[in-house]
């Protein structure tokens, strides 16, 4: 599975960084894992998924959220990544608007 990380993504991983200093090591089990059953289909190949959070001591209920983009069965992108601590959901807007600058940023690098 090719997990195609973009700017947009890699800026809101590095800001959850900064308070969970575990996140890349979670994030790396994750893309090992990406064909684990999603949480949750949201909408035409938009999923999310659930993460452990090793930074601090509770399983997934309370650990990440990962929004991921299927382009198809090879290729995927994550959209956004929050903490379930911090953030109970996130938004259909959100997630439309997160696509929109992802979208705008890979179309910039062709």
């Amino acid at each position: 599975m090719n997990i195609i990380k973009t700017k947009y993504f890699l800026k809101q991983l590095l800001n959850l960084k900064k308070k969970f200093q575990k996140i890349e090591q979670d994030f790396l089990s994750f893309e090992g894992n990406i064909k684990l059953e999603p949480f949750s289909n949201l909408w035409n190949g938009v999923f999310k998924f659930r993460l452990k959070n090793s930074s601090i001591p509770v399983w997934k209920r309370s650990g990440f959220r990962i929004i991921i983009l299927f382009l198809d069965r090879n290729n995927v992108i994550p959209l956004l990544i929050y903490s379930k601590n911090e953030k109970e959901n996130v938004s259909n807007l959100e997630i439309l608007n997160a696509k929109e600058n992802i979208i705008k940023e890979l179309e910039e690098k062709v």
